[in-house]
């Protein structure tokens, strides 16, 4: 097994990976619409977006701490508030949609299906880099 680093090619192809991950989500949000669950579509669309803002402050942590690589600490305490502004934006959109008394299950199952886009997606990306090395 080889290692490599997907974190400068994730720097560079972050808008790439944000946008396939909207299209993967776009049919599961339509097909709940389109069986009839408007609420449930309506919420599980707010969760997709949740997830990719959560996914946007990620990589924008990962670029931001890209050029300390020679430096961890530094890029470790970026990458640390990072996280934080991750977990606040999080739980803000979630009480803010809890206090208007909008569904919030949907909303869950949305943010989780975008991460496990994003794992799918990584997954494929490394197993390219893999394939490319060898």
């Amino acid at each position: 097994m080889i290692n490599f680093d997907l974190t400068p090619l994730i720097a560079k192809s972050s808008n790439k990976i944000i946008m396939r991950l909207a299209v993967w989500a776009a049919p599961v949000v339509l097909l709940a619409l389109g069986l009839g669950y408007h609420e449930f579509g309506i919420s599980l669309f707010r969760g997709v977006v949740m997830g990719l803002l959560d996914t946007m402050i990620m990589f924008a942590g990962i670029k931001k701490a890209l050029p300390y690589v020679k430096e961890p600490e530094k890029g470790l305490a970026i990458m640390k508030r990072y996280r934080w502004y991750r977990i606040f934006s999080a739980s803000t959109l979630v009480v803010l949609m809890l206090k208007l008394k909008y569904p919030a299950f949907g909303v869950f199952v949305g943010f989780l299906l975008i991460h496990i886009f994003l794992i799918i997606n990584l997954t494929f990306i490394a197993y390219r880099l893999d394939k490319e090395e060898t």
